[in-house]
């Protein structure tokens, strides 16, 4: 595919994961941007995606956003996260290669 049609798809799965759970993918919006200086970045951010979905799982009933941890709350948190730094570590590295 095309760098054009990557970040086409990565901006949509951007907005989808805002829509969904904004603060998850918020964190992970700076997440992927940090993730770019990191060494052994294709295994740590994996690794973060889980840690950041699961950590948000125990917050969110601290602050009041959800009454408990689920799984369902889980599985939507590691996409946020997921379409946020991973598209957004992918995308930087591909535009670094292009350039």
């Amino acid at each position: 595919m095309d760098f054009e049609t990557n970040v086409a798809i990565s901006a949509g799965l951007l907005v989808a994961a805002f829509v969904l759970d904004w603060p998850r993918a918020l964190v992970g919006v700076i997440f992927g941007l940090l993730s770019r200086f990191l060494p052994y970045a294709t295994i740590v951010v994996p690794l973060g995606v889980v840690l950041i979905a699961a950590i948000g799982e125990f917050v969110y009933p601290l602050i009041g956003r959800t009454s408990g941890p689920s799984l369902s709350s889980f599985a939507l948190g590691i996409f946020s996260v997921a379409a946020t730094a991973s598209n957004l570590y992918i995308t930087i590295r591909n535009l670094k290669d292009r350039l």
